[in-house]
């Protein structure tokens, strides 16, 4: 059973509350590409040692970035100039006890095939620079002091000789001192700045309409009962023949924006539809490949959507960078999920909306939280959220299964 619980009941309703302030970075944003491909490094690389060990060694491809290239945008066409540059960078045990981990060509397969998918008009071999700067160092305050066994420390979990040598391999410990923040529920104006970037980024869309781009931004600002909605949408330039071709397309656009706002219970909402075009052809947001990737715009991890797909301004999140972590032992990865699901679990019972707070230390077990503090509106049955915070916290393999299966939209 978990201990150190807080209950607080100060919570204010969001969704009653006198403004808002929501934004989503679409699929195909350099940050959101970042976040996802860091996440989808992480899986490969875990999955592979799950095969051949048995059990996810250290890991971390957080620091991951995508830098911009340089193409030609025309009405019909367009090309790469110079390419994008993608740097796979973090850490990764290599091997245990002389034992290799075959994990780089399937990172680089991973990247191709996840940058083909989202990128139209592209092709890895021709239009990316891969960097791969990957080390197994530990950090400084980890290594062995005065000692001339490398191996008589933390400093092997990085290097382990055998398996045993990785804590989290008979109980996962926290790897820092984090935070994880989860909320429920979903007020309307998120679950709307939500399906409207998804919608114009389905698949069906894209098999609809060849010409949308992926880089969408949503931004949405509720003020009382007024909505206010700003969008960018790009499109592609090898679909659009011509200005007024690109003009009819923004109409179909603005449909499919007022289909998703119909279908949600709102207030009175508006919204404009790139505002930065101008008169002139090369002021039209058009791109070749769909993603601002391609001509600059560059993308990091952690910089884009929260835990849940929006940037809620007036939410609890930290500043931990979830993609791309260690599913196993990285406390504020799993210390998110998990509050995460906390707080849909308690909405789901009874509710009221709240929001829930883990906080690890140090090298202490994952399932034994420093600190536990739930925030809702009203008083809540604390027994039967006792229970709902025990089973989520003690069941460490089952986050990070979760995470591994690509459970959570942590872009």
């Amino acid at each position: 059973m978990v201990s150190n619980i807080r209950f607080v009941n100060d919570l204010k309703d969001l969704s009653k509350a006198d403004f808002e302030v929501i934004e989503r970075k679409g699929r195909g944003h350099p940050d959101t590409l970042a976040d996802k491909l860091a996440e989808l490094l992480s899986r490969t690389y875990s999955q592979i040692c799950i095969d051949q060990f048995g059990t996810i060694l250290r890991h971390q491809f957080d620091k991951l970035s995508l830098m911009g290239g340089k193409c030609d945008v025309r009405f019909g066409g367009g090309n790469f100039v110079s390419p994008i540059r993608l740097l796979i960078n973090g850490r990764a045990t290599p091997e245990v006890g002389g034992k290799k981990v075959q994990y780089r060509d399937a990172l680089i397969d991973t990247a191709a095939n996840f940058l083909e998918t989202e990128l139209k008009n592209f092709d890895f071999l021709t239009n990316c620079r891969l960097m791969i700067e990957i080390t197994a160092n530990t950090t400084r305050g980890l290594q062995p002091i005065n000692s001339t066994n490398a191996r008589s420390s933390a400093y092997s979990r990085f290097r382990p000789g055998k398996l045993t040598d990785l804590p989290e391999y008979i109980r996962p410990v926290a790897n820092d001192t984090a935070v994880g923040c989860g909320w429920a529920p979903y007020t309307p104006l998120e679950i709307l700045v939500l399906e409207v970037e998804r919608e114009l980024n389905s698949d069906i869309s894209k098999k609809k309409y060849h010409w949308l781009g992926s880089d969408i931004k949503v931004m949405a600002v509720r003020n009382a009962q007024e909505v206010m909605l700003t969008l960018c949408v790009p499109q592609i330039s090898t679909e659009v023949a011509t200005i007024d071709q690109y003009q009819e397309n923004l109409e179909i656009v603005r449909s499919i924006i007022r289909g998703v706002v119909s279908k949600i219970e709102m207030f009175n909402v508006n919204f404009t539809l790139n505002t930065a075009d101008g008169q002139r052809d090369d002021l039209l947001y058009m791109l070749y490949t769909g993603s601002c990737v391609e001509s600059g715009d560059e993308g990091q991890v952690a910089r884009g959507n929260r835990l849940g797909g929006v940037i809620s301004s007036r939410r609890p999140f930290s500043i931990e960078g979830l993609s791309g972590k260690n599913p196993q032992y990285h406390a504020g990865k799993l210390y998110s999920v998990m509050a995460w699901d906390i707080a849909q679990e308690i909405y789901n019972k009874t509710g009221t909306p709240n929001e829930v707070f883990i906080i690890s230390q140090t090298d202490k077990p994952i399932d034994e939280p420093w600190s536990v503090i739930v925030n809702s509106v009203e008083s809540i049955d604390t027994v039967l959220v006792q229970y709902i915070i025990s089973e989520i916290i003690t069941d460490v393999s089952g986050a990070t299964k979760n995470i591994i299966n690509g459970r959570y939209d942590l872009a």
